[in-house]
């Protein structure tokens, strides 16, 4: 395995290693606060904007709330196939193969375009 392809694939291990792990305490800090305070409220289901959910998340995990700490988990989830992706982008780049950085701008911009269209109500 030449270098370029050991950094990727360590680049991606550690990605996916921080993601699950980071997940793993959000997802536990959530449940330790659901069951702290008795199990009897349901976590809120998050709605709208990813912009007002991250909002309401930031803000409801001051209050020490269980669904903000769950609802950063699946951001974090959702987040970590974009992640990966950049780093294909930035690997790619290094070794100057332009058609994978191509690629991967172009499936950036398609994801970017997504996420607008979809917070849009198209």
């Amino acid at each position: 395995m030449n270098g370029i392809a050991r950094e990727r694939r360590l680049l991606n291990i550690w990605i996916l290693r921080v993601s699950i792990v980071l997940c793993a305490l959000l997802i536990a800090v959530g449940l330790a606060i659901f069951f702290a305070h008795g199990g009897a409220h349901i976590p809120a289901t998050p709605s709208g904007s990813l912009r007002r959910i991250m909002h309401t998340a930031a803000h409801a995990s001051l209050g020490l709330h269980a669904s903000a700490f769950l609802d950063a988990a699946i951001v974090v989830l959702l987040l970590t196939p974009v992640a990966r992706l950049l780093v294909g982008i930035y690997v790619s780049a290094r070794v100057r193969d332009w058609l994978y950085v191509a690629i991967g701008v172009l499936v950036v911009a398609l994801v970017i375009t997504g996420v607008i269209a979809g917070q849009s109500g198209m």
